[in-house]
């Protein structure tokens, strides 16, 4: 920035001298905190003009160019083995569901007619299984992360991975967290051993990474881990640990014995290996006996088979052709397992669904057609294929039934070229039949639709019961048995396709397969279950769905609770909040009347458990805005044709907060576009909307091509033989970075921007560079295109449309104003119900052909808003960035010798003037898009040091940067900013617009931080909301509270002195 009047008269020429960068030493009087305003005498700066882009070159003609180019259900029924799965029915009449979204939920099924959620613990996670053993429940769960904060630093230490957590839940409202443990790399599954006295918990989870060999050199490795706790009453014990190659596939439980499959350790290899583990000991420890390879791959828990101190394995090709395989091993030296026979069969064809009876075992091969594979085995191990069935479709997984006189296939029929979920009916009473299928029957559906299932690769999807229900088949035969299959597909609504989910239920006798009644579902079930012997129960991430089963054919829904309502919003209004939930289903699914709730709740409630006083619908898939202490107005924008959109603004009352009621609506053409609330706060957007005086104001910039007349431009870098890459891997070695672009315009002077540098590799840390300030030193070096054209400037014209509400009834626009033509627009705040917009016009500066910009503070005055009044434009330094009282702090741009440098500025608003009190360059410093002033007039802002461009490597210079508190200086002999703090942060993450009661915000990957900085000299992590990627956030003074609405993860809810990061 230059000033026309000044307390230090130095002038730097275009080419500039090296500016005064600051740091932590930059510290003065940093300790006082004081809110009022200075009484500052009025000697400053009033005329101001910034640094500018270079215009644009439209290519013209070239002038120069130098370039260079079932658990099985098996058989027996008894196991001292339990396998987990995501929910557990307790006997006491409550349901536990491990949710995706809000983590262990205990619901109160007493009643099916009104299930409730009485408690839960959040959990950030995927949900794998669990078990529940008393009043303790052991959860499961990948993908965890927990962030514990560094002193000194808010890069955050991060733990992710599996994770086992041991929660007591004999107070059904507040389970509580009594211990947990981390699993390495992700879990694939778990068995629980519940002893008569001690308990144990057997998890098997693969590692996976990168291995560094050194000297630049890596390798990818996949580790398979068994890992086992002894379950106390209090916590978790590790006990052993095995690592093995590969990775899991799955495992079996027999007895005391594990069988774990786990696949090759290179992609190209298709063997599997299968080991014998020992879990004979009461305390949880194990020991590693024999392991086999077998000649396939072995793809699930029923491919295996472990009695009689034999094993069985079920292997197939896993990615191509190929033959499957049976294969049988004398176990009874478990150190030495002994191979007995092999059978191969279904050349060419995957291998799918198996079992394994006492001497028997089927499978399913799938190509074009589906052989139905049956073998005999005797006592010895030796294997005999006695028949081949070939069906359409396949069958992902087999129970036996009726006494194991029969097979219930679940997989998919592909008849008609259809792909439709169905249940098979296998007779295997005689391996000999030469059509062992007595029935097939599909889910429901419309004709040629497809359908698909969590069934299809996870047997805990559905269910298969023997003696559960009594029914009669269309053929007269009485069915006893039960399937219940979840399944999705499409149906055909208004000559549109939809999703549809639900539960197809199926009955069976030894002769016949009925398909009955379908439950419907909201969203895709991931598992149905009888809760008693006539109520089926449901579960989806989102939905719980209670059934009465008396009537098969006809199920009775009879109650239903939403698992993961999403919440998109919540505002403060007194006494009372207002959350806004969003309707269960997609936009692409739901019904287009269907609507969103605003829900009314007492604000000492738990904001994402309370029960709503009042609810109104909205519409969902909006932009809402508190409007002063009663109103709600819900912006939405839909396209009707170039270049018109259709602007709906409703007004939603909340004086009296248990009757709101819907005011006045506008509809409307002559607003500019909304996109959405979150892009209100997103830096640069064409469009923004602000919360005015009993209205709303819309800002928009249109974009705008001003011609500069014709010019020549030569772009330049560093020719690739001699940047960076030519050092790669090497220590103390130089090599040269950068690029500049010049330029004329008409035939006057020349001007530059960019530069060039040399820079020395130090392995392990930054490397140092320097600028080359002799260019003869470049000769060689450089690659240049040069070329003529058209030169201009995309500027952006703003016009502001204003919404009165003052009478919530009638919600009309006022004239829109237009800024005069020769202004670009820049920005637009708001500030005490007004709007402040930045305008900048070009400028000159003698002896510096550089671009040159002043730019200017123009207010609305919105307290009239039905005659918004526009104001004078007052020259300002910069950008606006906030006003405080008669303070105004901006952004401004300044020509260093280089680059444009980035500084900050605070002014007095006298006079019709803005008087210049403390200004700040920053130089060398690359500035994140968010800049506040917080109510303490202190600048937060997050920085890096600014690296040299590079033609060559687009991600070069993506450092790390540092969260600083700046505050402009009081003293006497300082003009600029303190530097109260600089704090590391990681290079993802982003400040987001908004703060208050000293904390700060920031989005990063998982969800958003929040940062206590009350001490301005050392801001410190005190909290992360998971889920909550770019969510409003309401901070509550009155009740020392911040509640962030992250959609389906619920609504966070934190006493703002406490911290939920591991300790």
């Amino acid at each position: 920035m230059l000033f026309s009047t000044r307390r230090n008269t130095a002038l730097t020429s275009w080419l500039g001298a090296a500016l005064l960068a600051i740091g932590p030493g930059c510290i003065a009087g940093a300790a006082a905190e004081d809110t009022t305003e200075d009484a500052e005498p009025l000697g400053g700066s009033t005329s101001f003009v910034s640094a500018d882009d270079l215009p644009t070159m439209v290519y013209g003609e070239e002038e120069e160019e130098k370039e260079e180019e079932g658990e099985e259900e098996e058989e027996e029924e008894q196991t001292e083995l339990e396998e987990g799965d995501i929910y557990r029915v307790i006997e006491d009449g409550h349901l536990l569901n491990l949710n995706g979204y809000r983590g262990l939920q205990v619901i109160d099924i007493h009643d099916p007619e009104s299930p409730a959620m009485v408690g839960q613990m959040p959990v950030a996670g995927t949900p794998v299984e669990m078990y529940v053993d008393g009043d303790r429940a052991i959860v499961l769960l990948n993908d965890w992360v927990g962030l514990r904060a560094t002193p000194g630093s808010l890069i955050m230490d991060r733990r992710a991975g599996g994770a086992v957590l041991l929660i007591d839940i004999s107070n059904r409202n507040a389970p509580e967290l009594l211990s947990q443990l981390d699993v390495p790399g992700a879990i694939q599954t778990s068995r629980y051993a519940n002893g008569a006295t001690r308990d144990a918990l057997y998890v098997a989870s693969t590692n996976w990474g990168w291995t560094d060999l050194g000297n630049d050199q890596y390798e990818w490795h996949n580790e398979a881990v068994i890992k086992s706790f002894e379950v106390t009453q209090g916590g978790l014990v590790e006990r052993s640990q095995l690592d093995l190659g590969g990775y899991v596939t799955d495992i079996h439980g027999a007895g005391d014995v594990l069988l774990v499959a786990r696949g090759p350790e290179g992609w190209d290899r298709e063997n599997s290996q299968v080991s014998l583990v020992d879990i004979s000991s009461v305390d949880g420890s194990m020991a590693l006996r024999d392991t086999v390879t077998v000649d396939g791959y072995v793809r699930s828990q029923f491919h295996m088979d472990f009695r009689d101190d034999m094993l069985r394995v079920f292997s197939g090709p896993q990615w191509g052709g190929g033959a499957s395989h049976l294969q049988t091993w004398d176990a009874s030296d478990p150190d030495n397992l002994a191979p007995i026979d092999e059978e191969d069969f279904g050349d060419g064809q995957p291998l799918f669904g198996a079992v394994f009876l006492d001497d028997r075992a089927f499978a399913v091969t799938h190509l074009r057609v589906d052989p139905f594979h049956a073998f005999s085995i005797d006592p010895e191990g030796n294997i005999e294929e006695k028949s081949e069935l070939i069906v359409s479709g396949w069958s992902d997984f087999f129970r036996p039934v009726l006494g194991a006189t029969r097979l219930i296939g679940v997989g998919v029929s592909d008849e008609g070229g259809t792909r439709r979920l169905a249940a098979s009916l296998y007779d295997i009473t005689d391996l000999t039949h030469p059509s062992p299928m007595l029935a097939r029957a599909e889910v429901s559906g419309d004709e040629g639709a497809w359908s698909w299932s969590e069934a299809s690769w996870d047997h805990r999807a559905f269910t298969v019961l023997d003696d559960a229900v009594s029914v009669e088949a269309p053929t007269g035969e009485t069915e006893t048995g039960l399937v219940l299959l979840p399944f999705t597909g499409y149906h055909r609504t208004s000559g549109a396709w939809k999703h549809e989910s639900g539960v197809q239920i199926f009955t069976f006798s030894g002769a016949t397969l009925t398909r009955r009644g379908v439950m419907s579902h909201a969203s895709p079930v991931r598992r149905s279950f009888r809760v008693d012997p006539s109520t089926a129960a449901n579960v989806s991430e989102t939905q719980l769905s209670l059934y009465d089963q008396r009537d098969l054919d006809a199920p009775e829904r009879l109650g239903a609770l939403d698992l993961a309502p999403s919440y998109n919003a919540i505002f403060a209004y007194g006494d009372i909040r207002v959350r806004i939930r969003n309707p269960e289903q997609d936009s692409s699914q739901r019904e287009p009347d269907e609507m969103a709730l605003a829900e009314v709740i007492d604000a000492d409630d738990d904001a994402g458990l309370a029960t709503p006083l009042a609810t109104i619908p909205v519409t969902p898939d909006a932009s809402y805005y508190k409007i002063g202490d009663d109103l709600l107005a819900v912006v939405t924008s839909r396209y009707v044709s170039w270049p018109d959109y259709e602007t709906t603004i409703s007004v939603v009352d909340f004086s009296d907060p248990r009757r709101p009621r819907a005011a006045g609506q506008l509809v409307t053409t002559a607003l500019p576009p909304t996109y959405g609330a979150s892009y209100d706060d997103s830096y640069d957007q064409p469009t923004r909307v602000h919360v005015t005086n009993r209205s709303l104001t819309f800002t928009r910039k249109t974009d705008v091509w001003r011609d500069l007349g014709p010019g020549d431009q030569c772009d330049s870098h560093v020719a690739y033989a001699h940047g960076d890459d030519a050092c790669t891997g090497l220590d103390g070695c130089t090599y040269y970075t950068g690029q500049r672009t010049c330029q004329s315009i008409d035939g006057g002077p020349e001007y530059c921007a960019g530069g060039f540098a040399a820079c020395t590799t130090r392995l392990g840390a930054k490397d140092a560079c320097a600028p080359v300030l002799d260019e003869a030193a470049l000769d060689g070096l450089i690659e240049s295109y040069c070329y003529a054209g058209d030169v201009g400037r995309q500027i952006r014209q703003m016009s502001v449309h204003v919404v009165d509400l003052s009478d919530p009834d009638h919600p009309t626009l006022a004239p829109a104003l237009a800024l005069p033509a020769d202004e670009d627009a820049v920005s637009s705040l708001s500030h005490e119900g007004d709007v402040y917009i930045s305008v900048k016009r070009p400028a000159a500066v003698p002896h510096d052909p550089r671009p040159h910009a002043r730019y200017f503070l123009r207010r609305v005055d919105l307290s009239h808003p039905g005659a918004p009044a526009l104001g004078p434009a007052i020259n300002i330094p910069g950008e606006a960035l906030a006003i405080r009282g008669t303070k105004v702090f901006t952004r401004d741009r300044v020509w260093g010798p280089y680059f444009i440098e980035p500084a900050l500025a605070k002014s007095t608003l006298h006079g019709g003037l803005a008087h210049l009190d403390n200004h700040q360059e920053l130089t060398g410093k690359a500035l994140g898009d968010t800049v506040l002033i917080d109510q303490h007039q202190r600048a937060l802002l997050t920085y890096a040091e600014r690296s040299w461009p590079t033609y060559w490597r687009w991600s070069h210079g993506d450092e790390p940067g540092s969260f600083a508190i700046l505050r402009a200086s009081r003293t006497r002999t300082s003009t600029g900013f303190d530097v109260l703090s600089e704090t590391p942060v990681d290079r993802w993450t982003t400040l987001m617009p908004y703060a208050a009661e000293r904390r700060a915000f920031f989005n990063m990957y998982g969800g958003t931080l929040m940062v206590d900085y009350d001490d301005p000299r050392s801001p410190v992590a005190q909290a992360f909301f998971h889920g909550a990627w770019s969510p409003r956030v309401l901070l509550d003074p009155a009740r020392d509270e911040v509640l962030v609405a992250a959609d389906r993860y619920g609504v966070h809810q934190l006493d703002l002195d406490a911290s939920n990061l591991l300790p």
